[in-house]
C-alpha cells in the first residue's frame, strides 16, 4: 500500500485525540438504576463476525505495511553498507597492488583454472602496443593464424616458447604449415571471442615456398562469395612465410569454386593495405588489414586511416587532426601540423595509432617516422627515430599446458 499514511505514529495520535470519558455517578446510584431495569433479551449480532474480520484485515494491513516499510529501510541500509564495504575492499586491493603486492591466493588460483581451459591467451599487457616487433620474439617462435569474426579475418600472432618448439619438433625447424598442423586444433577460438573456423578441412603441406591445401569434395568454403574471401584471407594470414598457396582437389586438379570457377594460385604476399582498428563482439580491439581495399601508395594508405571505410574498419588517426604525409623509397613520414599530444587519445588508442602506422608502412615495404608529437618517448618507442619494422600484428601469448 504505497499511499497508505496510516502508520503506527498516526494511529497513536488519533487515539490520543479522543475525548476522555468521565462518569461522576456513585456506585450506589448505578446499582439502583440497574436493579430497576428489566433485563433485555440479547439479539444475535449477525454483523459481528464481519466487523471482526474487517477490523482484523485493517489491523493486519497496518502491520504488513509497517513491516514492509521497515524492511525496505533495512534493505537500503544494508545495500549502502555493502557498497561501502565493497568500495573499501577494492580500495584496499588497489592499494596493495600499487604497493607491489599480489592478488589474494584464491583469486589467482581461480584465474589460473579459467585460463587453463585454452592453450592460448590474447596478450593483455598494460600497454596496448600489440604488434610484434624485433626483439619481442626473442626466445619465442611466432605462430600466425587468420582467425575470423563477423566474416572478417583478424590476424593473430601467438608466441610459442622455443623450449616448447624444441620438444615438439626436436629434429627440424618448423614451417608455418608444421606449426599449423600441430597447434591449430588446440585453439579454442570461441573462448577468445572468435568464430569456430579452424582447423581447415583437408590436408596441408609445404614444398619450398609453396603451400598446398588439398580439399575434400564436401568442403563448404565456396558457399558464398563472402565465405571464399574469408577463406583466402585466412590462408594469407596463416601462412606468412609462403609466397604462393595452391588449392587442389584430392585428384590433384585445381579446386573449382562455384562463385569464381577454378581457383588460381594465391599470392600469399599481398601488400598495399592499410591496417584499421576492429572491435569484436567480445569487446577486444585488434588491427586488421583492409582486404579488398588496396591503396595505390603508402601515403594514400596512411591518409585513409583518418576515416572509417566500413562499420568493421575504424580509422586510427583522429579525424580532426591535420597531418602531412611524405613518401620516400624506404620511409614514410607522418607529420602533425600542430603538436600532437598522444595522451589526448582515450585509453590504448595512442598505442594502436603507432602500431597501425608501422604495419601499414610495412605493407608497402617501408618504415614510418612520426613527427611533431608532444612526447619524445612512447610505449618503448623513441619517436625521434623511425618506428621499428613490425614482425606481425596482434601479439598473443602461448599458455603452457
Amino acid at each position: 500500500m504505497p499511499n497508505n499514511k496510516w502508520d503506527d505514529e498516526h494511529i497513536e495520535n488519533l487515539l490520543r485525540d479522543f475525548p476522555t470519558i468521565k462518569d461522576h455517578r456513585t456506585k450506589e446510584e448505578v446499582q439502583r438504576r440497574l436493579e430497576k431495569k428489566a433485563p433485555l433479551q440479547s439479539q444475535p449480532k449477525r454483523w459481528l463476525p464481519y466487523l471482526v474480520a474487517a477490523l482484523a484485515f485493517i489491523t493486519i494491513s497496518f502491520l504488513v505495511a509497517s513491516i514492509l516499510d521497515q524492511n525496505s529501510r533495512d534493505s537500503a541500509l544494508f545495500s549502502t553498507s555493502s557498497d561501502e564495504a565493497a568500495e573499501g575492499s577494492d580500495a584496499e586491493s588497489t592499494a596493495a597492488t600499487d604497493a607491489g603486492g599480489e592478488a589474494p591466493a584464491e583469486e589467482s588460483e581461480g584465474g589460473s583454472e579459467e585460463s587453463s581451459e585454452n592453450a592460448f591467451t590474447i596478450n593483455n599487457q598494460e600497454s596496448a602496443r600489440t604488434a610484434v616487433y624485433a626483439g619481442d620474439e626473442e626466445g619465442f617462435t611466432p605462430f600466425s593464424i587468420g582467425l575470423t569474426e563477423n566474416a572478417l579475418v583478424i590476424p593473430v600472432t601467438f608466441l610459442i616458447p622455443d623450449q616448447q618448439i624444441a620438444e615438439d619438433f626436436p629434429d627440424t625447424t618448423p614451417t608455418s604449415v608444421d606449426l599449423y598442423n600441430k597447434y591449430a586444433s588446440e585453439i579454442n577460438e570461441q573462448s577468445i571471442g572468435f568464430t569456430d573456423y579452424h582447423p581447415y578441412l583437408g590436408t596441408l603441406s609445404m614444398e619450398g615456398d609453396t603451400v598446398k591445401h588439398v580439399l575434400p569434395s564436401d568442403h563448404q568454403y565456396d558457399q558464398a562469395s563472402a565465405s571464399i574471401e574469408v577463406y583466402i584471407a585466412s590462408l594469407k594470414e596463416t601462412f606468412r612465410d609462403a609466397k604462393t598457396i595452391v588449392v587442389e582437389n584430392e585428384d590433384g586438379t585445381p579446386v573449382e569454386f562455384s562463385q569464381v570457377g577454378p581457383l588460381e594460385p594465391i599470392d600469399a604476399q599481398e601488400g598495399n593495405l592499410a591496417y584499421y582498428a576492429h572491435t569484436t563482439e567480445a569487446g577486444e580491439t585488434y588491427l586488421v588489414p583492409a582486404y579488398g581495399m588496396p591503396q595505390a601508395s603508402a601515403k594514400e594508405a596512411i591518409e585513409a586511416l583518418q576515416s572509417s571505410p566500413s562499420d568493421l574498419h575504424v580509422g586510427t588517426i583522429p579525424e580532426d587532426s591535420e597531418i602531412t604525409v611524405t613518401e620516400a623509397d624506404e620511409l614514410v613520414t607522418v607529420q602533425f601540423t600542430t603538436e600532437f599530444d598522444l595522451e589526448s587519445l582515450d585509453g590504448p588508442a595512442a598505442d594502436r595509432l603507432l602500431d597501425s602506422l608501422a604495419l601499414t608502412a610495412k605493407s608497402f615495404g617501408k618504415r614510418v617516422q612520426v613527427d611533431n608529437t608532444k612526447q619524445d618517448q612512447w610505449a618503448g618507442f623513441d619517436l625521434s627515430e623511425p618506428l621499428p619494422e613490425p614482425v606481425a600484428p596482434n601479439e598473443a601469448q602461448w599458455k603452457s599446458k
